[in-house]
C-alpha cells in the first residue's frame, strides 16, 4: 500500500536549499509552499481513508456508502448501451492525489519561471512586476484555496465514512474543487505564456 502512494509523497516534500535558488524566498516561494502543504494534507487524508477501507476499519463498505455515478456509458457487443460501473467514492478521493500530484509540477514550473523572470523578495508584487505578471499571484492563491477546500471535503468524507454515512457528495466535492484548481492554474499558465513571449 505504501508503495502505491510513495511516489506522490516524494514530490510533495520540499527540499529547502535548492528551492531557495529555484523559487526564491518571497511571494512566489510562499505561493508554491502553500499549494504543496494543501496537497500534502489532501494526500494524508486520502491515504487514511484508503487504508481504513483496506484494513476493514471502515464502518461501511464502498458499496454500502454509495458510489459516484455519472461515468461514461459503455457499448456492449450486441450494440446496446450499458452504464459503466460507478466508482467507489474512496477511489474517487484517492484519484484526486494523482491529479494534484500533476498540479504540483505545474505550480513548480509557474513559480520557478515567475521567480526567474520577475524575482520578488517580499510578499508584495511591485508595480512594474504587477503589470507584467497580471493576475498570476491571485490565481496561484485561489488554486491553493481550492485544494484546501478539497482537503475539507475529503476530511468530511473521512468523518462521515467512520460514522456510517454516505460520502458520495464529499467525494464529488473533491473532484469539483480539484477541477477548479486546474482551471485557475491553466489561466495562470496562459498569462505566463504571454509574459514569456514578450
Amino acid at each position: 500500500m505504501k508503495r502505491f502512494f510513495s511516489g506522490l509523497r516524494k514530490k510533495a516534500i520540499p527540499t529547502a536549499v535548492k528551492d531557495d535558488d529555484r523559487f526564491g524566498t518571497g511571494l512566489w516561494r510562499h505561493n508554491r509552499d502553500r499549494f504543496i502543504r494543501a496537497v500534502d494534507r489532501y494526500y494524508t487524508t486520502a491515504v487514511a481513508l484508503h487504508e481504513s477501507r483496506d484494513s476493514g476499519g471502515s464502518a461501511i463498505s464502498g458499496t454500502a456508502s454509495g458510489a459516484i455515478s455519472g461515468t461514461a456509458s459503455a457499448g456492449s457487443s450486441d450494440g446496446s448501451v450499458t452504464a459503466a460501473p460507478a466508482k467507489d467514492p474512496i477511489d474517487v478521493i484517492v484519484d484526486g492525489t494523482h491529479r494534484l500530484n500533476a498540479l504540483v509540477d505545474v505550480v513548480d514550473d509557474l513559480t520557478a519561471t515567475l521567480h526567474a523572470r520577475h524575482p520578488v523578495t517580499g510578499q508584495v508584487v511591485p508595480g512594474p512586476t504587477r503589470q507584467a505578471v497580471g493576475d498570476s499571484p491571485e490565481l496561484l492563491t485561489k488554486a491553493s484555496s481550492k485544494v484546501g477546500e478539497a482537503v475539507l471535503a475529503a476530511s468530511m468524507a473521512r468523518a462521515d465514512e467512520s460514522s456510517g454515512r454516505s460520502i458520495d457528495s464529499s467525494a464529488e466535492a473533491t473532484v469539483r474543487f480539484i477541477t477548479d484548481a486546474e482551471e485557475l492554474l491553466g489561466r495562470a499558465r496562459e498569462i505566463l505564456a504571454k509574459v514569456e513571449a514578450q
